[in-house]
């Protein structure tokens, strides 16, 4: 395997996590066809992120493709009608990317599929030294995936805090405090 594809190997997969983080907090804002809408394609895609990560390689990519595309054109038809206009617009748009990314490499990976089954045996041409990874491409794939963590969280973390959820959270370093107690103040009082 190549050391670019080596290291952007799980990306697709940290998408879905984090597009299914930023669709089902939007979802808790919410409401009515919208919220069911958004809670069910954010656990989809959370539980895809996550087995497929397990699995190493995307899942159900034509499946996973055809949902992707839809739920843009569905977001996008949504947006432009106004159906969408109480859901904050950084959010939807990080959902969107998310999304994006997810479908494109799932393309990728689809029509990547379509060819190895096109020749006789696809897998019998490959030597055991290309099977199994080497010790530089452990540590590509490593590499690759803090990389894709920190992209992810940098769209994520402002997607989420801008939703209903984010806005509703308690500030940290304030949890277990009680009102009018300042984190100063609690240092003096143990």
């Amino acid at each position: 395997m190549h050391a670019p594809a080596t290291m952007t190997r799980a990306w697709p997969m940290l998408a879905g996590l984090g597009g299914g983080l930023v669709l089902t907090a939007l979802a808790a804002g919410a409401g009515g066809a919208p919220q069911v809408a958004l809670a069910g394609l954010g656990v989809a895609a959370l539980g895809w992120g996550v087995l497929s990560l397990r699995a190493s390689r995307p899942l159900a990519p034509r499946a996973v493709l055809a949902t992707s595309v839809a739920a843009l054109l569905t977001a996008g038809t949504a947006v432009a009608s106004g159906a969408l206009a109480d859901v904050p617009g950084l959010p939807l748009a990080a959902a969107g990317v998310f999304l994006a990314v997810v479908a494109l490499s799932v393309a990728r990976a689809a029509r990547g599929r379509r060819a190895d089954h096109r020749g006789p045996d696809a897998s019998a041409r490959r030597s055991p030294a290309t099977r199994t990874a080497t010790g530089s491409e452990a540590r590509r794939s490593l590499v690759g995936l803090a990389i894709g963590a920190v992209l992810v969280s940098a769209l994520a973390t402002p997607a989420l805090a801008a939703t209903e959820a984010g806005r509703s959270a308690v500030p940290h370093g304030e949890h277990g405090t009680r009102s009018g107690d300042a984190p100063s103040d609690r240092a003096h009082h143990h």
